[in-house]
């Protein structure tokens, strides 16, 4: 979005609640006026966002002109999500809560790149993972690396290749073996964490503060310690401050700005849930 839209957008705004386009309880049109100053992101840095709670007002009231006053613009708008917490899907479930908001901001709907996720996504993932509960650890531990190889991408074929003649054959081999060796010796270098460049999803959760990782010693031990089952003996609150953790750790480094890379300047609104 172009810094001079969101000046635009608070006048805007305000001109349709005065001409009573949309009508507005008492403080509504304080209330935009606020908001728009708050999208605004400063040209260099950031600052902390506040939590508004509004009072003394039906929501009803203003989620209409909230939404047009979000969805301004022909081309750009303010990144945003909207959901009732009392209501399906979430109904006060924090995980179902994040599921919805992750959907509606992952979406290609705001004129610019898509906002990506890695860290909320992997712990999700991980949530909703039923490994057999009570056999062999190693076992265990086999099956879960499987599916994060897999989660990371198709695998190559179980059979070497087979037909041709014995240059083709000998090629297609080596290329069979490169594709799956390769992959193999990467995922265990990345989830090892000893490799600063591979893997740094992976290194976050051990180095984040929720449900000690350091108990674990490694990416693995901790990724199934939040599969079904196996979860049951941590603490919930902790769990869903691991899930949001990772969901603004996500947002913030959406919202990092890097200099070989322009799009990340023209992040210049703050999204809005």
């Amino acid at each position: 979005m172009r810094r001079s839209e969101v000046p635009k957008r608070e006048l805007i705004g305000q001109r349709q609640a005065a001409g009573g386009r949309d009508r507005l309880p008492a403080g509504g049109l304080e209330f935009f006026a606020l908001l728009a100053r708050l999208l605004r992101r400063p040209r260099r840095g950031d600052r902390r966002l506040p939590l508004l709670w509004l009072v003394r007002s039906d929501t009803s009231d203003l989620m209409t002109p909230l939404r047009r006053f979000l969805g301004q613009g022909p081309r750009r708008r303010v990144p945003h999500a909207v959901l009732d917490a009392d209501a399906p899907p979430g109904a006060g479930d924090v995980s179902a809560l994040l599921r919805e908001l992750h959907r509606q901001l992952s979406l290609e709907a705001f004129g610019a790149a898509r906002l990506r996720f890695r860290h909320y996504p992997l712990a999700d993932w991980l949530m909703h993972q039923s490994l057999t509960f009570g056999v062999d650890g190693d076992d265990s531990r086999a099956a879960l690396v499987r599916r994060l190889r897999d989660r990371r991408g198709p695998r190559a074929p179980e059979a070497p290749p087979s037909g041709g003649d014995a240059v083709s054959i000998v090629s297609q081999l080596l290329l069979w073996l490169v594709r799956r060796a390769v992959p193999g010796v990467v995922f265990r270098a990345a989830v090892s964490g000893r490799v600063p460049v591979l893997g740094r999803h992976y290194t976050w959760f051990m180095r984040q503060q929720y449900l000690a990782p350091r108990q674990s010693v490694t990416f693995l031990g901790f990724a199934e310690r939040l599969t079904a089952g196996w979860r049951d003996g941590e603490q919930p609150d902790q769990v869903n401050k691991l899930l949001l953790h990772a969901f603004l750790e996500d947002l913030r480094q959406a919202y990092r700005r890097r200099p070989w890379r322009p799009s990340d300047w023209r992040r210049t609104a703050y999204p809005v849930l």
